[in-house]
């Protein structure tokens, strides 16, 4: 939570609060009647206390969009180690993917997806390939390289690699001049 949402909350955590003061006093007769009259014939017809009701409005929308909102969910492989848990966030093990995938010989670009199944993970390639490369044999490399890395960097199982080419590279970069 950033530092604008926990303002909105001690705001409407206080307009709350100051409510629930006001209504138990008046539940309590605390405050005479003649006071709550005079107190609500000043406010009636005032625009300062209608865009104060607004801007009240406006925070509990704030409020409510905020308590909607789903907040980041950092997805991870838990792993047992020999003193407890370990979690890896799945951005590391796309990492480790990307430096398997710059090993293959073939593979000019590549964006990765990591989906926790039940049989271990399955990992998503978008690569772009190299011109004059086989494909079938490129992607087999990438799939076993990739398979090998992660399970020997993580110890978990790799369920499955797919793997899309979505272009090859037809501007290839020239050696040096």
């Amino acid at each position: 939570m950033n530092a604008r949402e926990r303002l909105y909350l001690l705001l409407a955590a206080l307009l709350v609060g100051a409510g629930a003061v006001a209504l138990g006093a008046v539940a309590t007769a605390a405050v005479p009647l003649e006071k709550l009259r005079t107190g609500l014939d000043a406010v009636y017809g005032s625009l300062q206390y209608v865009l104060l009701a607004a801007l009240i409005l406006l925070l509990a929308a704030v409020m409510l969009v905020f308590s909607l909102r789903r907040g980041e969910r950092v997805e991870t492989l838990l792993l047992q180690g020999a003193l407890g848990e370990v979690r890896v966030c799945f951005r590391a093990v796309e990492n480790l993917v990307l430096k398997a995938a710059r090993a293959v010989r073939g593979i000019r670009d590549i964006k990765t997806r990591i989906v926790h199944g039940e049989a271990g993970l399955l990992i998503y390639l978008r690569a772009t390939t190299l011109p004059d490369v086989n494909i079938p044999q490129v992607t087999a490399e990438l799939q076993a390289a990739v398979k090998e890395y992660v399970e020997n960097s993580t110890g978990s199982d790799v369920a499955e690699i797919r793997v899309m080419i979505e272009n090859v590279v037809t501007d290839a970069v020239k050696a040096g001049r």
